[in-house]
């Protein structure tokens, strides 16, 4: 099987595709900062060089690659601006995801939830990190389904795939115990849901997206740049955080 195909297309070939070079991308199978070749990417995966333009063309249009004229398809950097956009627009979009499934949530949307997370601490105990990212995607899609919104569900998901590619780089390098500290806080989301008490879920899923930034100044360099993002997604003053 072709490396990028951790999850899973389960529609259209167009989909599958899609889905499958999304993948590649957040896990660093198509490496920051590399050329996305169409013709190698169609042979790798196994994939018609149509279905391939058109999910890189979708991509392009998400972020998750740059086309260039003469240039090509390329792999964008991981950037700490690009980190601190996402980041500080996930607290906005995601805060309001989260408190609109506590008012629509269903009992088979909430149960959806907590089954996303099912087996994670074997997954983590392997080390199996692919894993704990495409559990925490599904946890992540199916909150924002669970507001019943369009349009907040797929700036969610889009937000969230660009989310993926920082979190995966950090996943790796993060101690075992921050892992399981950020799935209790998703877990912390779900019961607030399952109470029907938005302001609490908005604020738990502030806290679930406040604890990865606060964790890539160890990776990524620049703690000044990296201060300035956890200032916007947690609220924290500047005095504290030149504490930290």
């Amino acid at each position: 099987m072709a490396r990028g195909s951790t999850v899973q297309g389960s529609g259209t070939r167009r989909s599958d595709a899609y889905e499958r070079i999304l993948s590649a991308i957040i896990f660093g199978d198509l490496a920051a900062g590399s050329s996305a070749d169409e013709k190698r990417i169609a042979k790798d995966f196994d994939l018609g060089l149509a279905v391939v333009r058109d999910a890189l063309s979708r991509l392009a249009l998400e972020g998750m690659v740059e086309r260039h004229a003469r240039i090509g398809t390329r792999v964008p950097e991981l950037s700490l601006r690009e980190l601190q956009e996402v980041f500080e627009t996930r607290v906005i979009v995601e805060g309001a995801a989260a408190a609109l499934a506590a008012e629509r949530a269903s009992p088979d949307d909430i149960a959806g939830l907590r089954a996303a997370f099912d087996g994670v601490d074997t997954a983590i105990d392997q080390r199996d990190y692919r894993s704990v990212v495409a559990m925490d995607r599904l946890f992540h899609r199916r909150l924002a389904a669970a507001t019943k919104n369009g349009h907040i569900e797929r700036s969610a998901i889009l937000l969230h795939n660009n989310a993926s590619r920082f979190w995966f780089f950090g996943l790796t390098r993060l101690d075992q115990s921050v892992i399981r500290t950020d799935i209790r806080a998703h877990v912390a989301v779900i019961d607030a849901i399952e109470k029907h008490d938005a302001e609490a879920a908005a604020s738990a899923m502030r806290g679930v997206i406040g604890i990865f930034p606060d964790n890539m100044k160890f990776f990524m360099g620049g703690a000044a740049a990296i201060s300035d993002v956890l200032a916007i997604t947690t609220g924290r003053t500047k005095k504290k955080l030149e504490r930290a």
